[in-house]
């Protein structure tokens, strides 16, 4: 009897802990990429850089994703992943076609997949019934 109670308690635990590293992770990228996204936004918005720069920037915004999905992919959804990664190319594809105004309505739309990607992982209760 004592055996197994320990083996509960140390699964139990690890669940916990293994639950608080990965939504403090899951936290930590998607606030920096939406740090870059608002940034990347707010460059296209106020015109202040040139479609050069701005693929560059948007190249380096899809680097660190690409970095931070390996991770992701391993507890998280991957199609909710996907739609991310689809947002991010064609936010890049219209900033390479120059048409960076209408990469705006995706920037905001990558930006409410993050959000929504972010409330999903929470552990609440919404999320558990």
């Amino acid at each position: 009897m004592k055996k197994e109670l320990i083996i509960t308690v140390i699964i139990v635990i690890t669940i916990f802990v293994t639950s608080f590293f990965t939504q403090n992770y899951t936290k930590q990228s998607i606030s920096e990429m939406n740090n870059n996204l608002e940034n990347l936004k707010s460059s296209v918005i106020n015109e202040s850089k040139d479609s050069g720069e701005l693929s560059d920037e948007i190249d380096e915004i899809y680097n660190k994703w690409e970095d931070k999905y390996k991770f992701l992919t391993c507890y998280l959804e991957h199609s909710e992943l996907e739609k991310v990664n689809t947002e991010l190319k064609l936010i890049k594809g219209f900033i390479e076609v120059e048409e960076e105004k209408q990469s705006v309505s995706e920037i905001e739309n990558c930006l409410y997949l993050l959000k929504h990607l972010k409330d999903k992982q929470m552990l609440n209760l919404k999320n558990i019934f």
